[in-house]
C-alpha cells in the first residue's frame, strides 16, 4: 500500500477514535440542563427512601372558624326564611325579623304529650316518638312552653327586666326577635304540666334521660352548663331545640354547642 494511501488512512483512523471518545466521556457540569433535574422521587428511590407524594395530595386543614362574642345588638341573621329553620342561627345578636311566623302550627296536643301550646307540625312525628319513649322508660315528659311569637316574646323580655334588671335579665332571657321559640321549633320541657322551669329539671330521672336520648328524636339541648360563653346564656336544661334527626346527630356528635356549629357550618360559610 503506498505511503500517502497509509497516511490518510491513519488519520482517518484517528478522528473516529477521537469522535467516539468524546461521545462516551461524561458530560461536565457546565453542560447538564439546568431545567431537566433528575426527578425527586427517583432521586429518593435510589437512596433507599419511600418515595416523595405529589404536592397535591398534601391536605391542608382550614384554619379554625373563631365564634364571635356574645355581643347585644340586632343583626339580621342570615337564614332568617320559614323554610330555613334548620340553618337559622338566633343569639344576643342575630335575630328574626318581627313578622316571622311558621305557617303549619298546630297544637302539642297533636304528639300525645302533656302540656300545652303550638309546635310547627314537621316535628309531631319525632316528638311523638320522644314521648312514647320518655314514658316507656318510665321518664315522661311534659310541654312548658313552645311556639312564642315576636310580640309574646317582647312583653316576657320586659317583665323580666323591671323584676331583675335588663343586665340580668340578658343572660336567662331573649329579646324579642332573638328568641328560638319564635321559630316554632323550639321546646321547653318539665316533668309534668304546670311544673315550673328549673335547673333541678336537668338533675331529675326525665331531665337525665332526655340529655343522653333527645339527639335520637331530632332535638338538642341550647345552653349546656358552663357553656355560656358560646351559647350566650345561662344554662337551660329544658330547652331544646328541633333540627331533625339527621342534623341533630351531626351536632350530638361535633360535641359542640348549638350556636358555634351552626355559626361555622352555615352562617359563616361562604
Amino acid at each position: 500500500m503506498p505511503a500517502r494511501t497509509t497516511a490518510r488512512a491513519g488519520a482517518l483512523l484517528l478522528s473516529v477514535v477521537a469522535v467516539i471518545s468524546a461521545v462516551m466521556a461524561p458530560a461536565t457540569a457546565q453542560e447538564l440542563s439546568p431545567t431537566l433535574p433528575p426527578p425527586p422521587s427517583l432521586a429518593v428511590a435510589s437512596a433507599g427512601l419511600p418515595l416523595l407524594q405529589p404536592a397535591a395530595a398534601v391536605r391542608v386543614q382550614p384554619a379554625a372558624v373563631r365564634l364571635p362574642r356574645c355581643e347585644v345588638g340586632d343583626v339580621r341573621t342570615r337564614y332568617g326564611k320559614v323554610r330555613q329553620w334548620r340553618r337559622t342561627l338566633l343569639d344576643t345578636n342575630l335575630k328574626l325579623r318581627r313578622s316571622y311566623r311558621p305557617w303549619d302550627l298546630v297544637s302539642v296536643s297533636r304528639a300525645g304529650i302533656a302540656g300545652s301550646g303550638q309546635v310547627r307540625k314537621i316535628m309531631i312525628k319525632d316528638l311523638r316518638a320522644l314521648a312514647r319513649a320518655a314514658r316507656r322508660a318510665g321518664k315522661p315528659l311534659a310541654v312548658r312552653s313552645a311556639y312564642r311569637s315576636y310580640q309574646y316574646q317582647d312583653a316576657l323580655f320586659a317583665s323580666y327586666t323591671r323584676t331583675y334588671g335588663y343586665a340580668k335579665a340578658l343572660t336567662f332571657s331573649a329579646r324579642a326577635g332573638h328568641s328560638e321559640h319564635q321559630l316554632g321549633t323550639t321546646i321547653d320541657f318539665s316533668v309534668g304540666p304546670g311544673v315550673p322551669l328549673s335547673t333541678r329539671f336537668g338533675d331529675s330521672p326525665s331531665g337525665k334521660w332526655l340529655a343522653r336520648n333527645g339527639w335520637k328524636y331530632g332535638f338538642i339541648m341550647s345552653y349546656p352548663k358552663g357553656k355560656r360563653w358560646a351559647s350566650c346564656y345561662s344554662h337551660e336544661p329544658w330547652h331544646w331545640r328541633y333540627f331533625g334527626r339527621d342534623l341533630a346527630r351531626r351536632i350530638h356528635e361535633s360535641g359542640q354547642v348549638p350556636r358555634r356549629y351552626l355559626y361555622v357550618h352555615f352562617e359563616s360559610a361562604p
